[in-house]
């Protein structure tokens, strides 16, 4: 990442601390997904039963690393069908400031099978073949240079270890971020362009798998996923986002453009309200892959 990346990540740091244990429910339910694109079974089979070692990259404030770690807690976890395998997580991000936050989280939520430490995914300080699974969660889009990442992912995964990608399917699909970028534009001049913010690079998912072929990647697979939640019309569900995001420009904004923001969301998003509650679609991808 430039630095200019890594200042903005850093500037929202808090941020993303602030939100995270309120969305921690949400994210669990998405997690799902790359737990059972990883096939921990399988894994745990081929590896004759020792503890399975997970790199998570990008890791922000504890997801999907918590995710990971409890499911390889040797507990039966019925939601990723995953019973009595056993492993230690890495989580790393970027961000020196995100990795003490995720580590304050595990100590409160009693997760010990986790390690936490700042690391460049584009220059991972790992061995080859040093894991059995490396997992990304909407992080690998806003690497300098993704492709570079992608390479190192499968420079430290083991021979027959799986690659979990989760991306965001293009902003077409995903209404809640359309609506952001274009309220914001309009009333701070600001959308993922300006930011210097591209969530949907991986958005096509023939080039995406390309790109995993690329970078050595063999087994490639992509499932695409929609949910959406029902969240009562009185609740500003699109702050977390949009703070996450673009919390270091929001807090300069007066209370009279706060306002206008949460007014024009409200709006632009009413079409999706039924019986009170919005019901707003999220789409992504998960791409999982084999060091062959």
């Amino acid at each position: 990442m430039t630095h200019q990346d890594q200042t903005t990540w850093h500037n929202l740091s808090a941020d993303w601390i602030n939100w995270a244990d309120r969305l921690a429910p949400a994210a669990g339910k998405i997690n799902r997904h790359m737990i059972e694109a990883a096939d921990l079974p399988a894994l745990a089979h081929a590896r004759g039963g020792a503890d399975l070692a997970v790199l998570d990259l990008a890791s922000g404030v504890g997801e999907p690393a918590f995710t990971f770690a409890r499911a390889l807690s040797g507990q039966r976890d019925v939601s990723a069908n995953t019973p009595g395998i056993t492993g230690h997580v890495t989580a790393t991000d970027i961000v020196p400031e995100m990795c003490d936050g995720l580590s304050a989280r595990a100590q409160e939520d009693g997760i010990a099978n986790i390690t936490v430490m700042p690391a460049n995914m584009e220059k991972l300080p790992f061995d080859d073949q040093s894991f059995d699974v490396v997992s990304c969660r909407f992080g690998v889009m806003f690497c300098d240079d993704p492709d570079l990442a992608l390479r190192e992912s499968h420079r430290v995964l083991r021979a027959g270890g799986r690659a979990v990608f989760m991306v965001w399917a293009p902003l077409v699909d995903n209404p809640l971020f359309a609506a952001m970028d274009a309220v914001l534009g309009n009333i701070l001049g600001i959308g993922f362009d300006k930011a210097g913010l591209d969530p949907f690079s991986f958005g096509n998912v023939d080039q995406s798998m390309m790109r995993l072929e690329s970078a050595g990647f063999r087994g490639i697979h992509a499932t695409t996923h929609s949910p959406a939640g029902r969240i009562p019309e009185t609740v500003a569900f699109w702050k977390p986002q949009m703070d996450m995001l673009f919390g270091h420009i929001l807090r300069d904004a007066s209370d009279m453009e706060m306002g206008a923001l949460n007014a024009a969301m409200f709006e632009t998003l009413s079409p999706y309200i039924e019986d009170g509650h919005f019901q707003v679609p999220i789409c992504f991808h998960v791409l999982s892959a084999t060091h062959a």
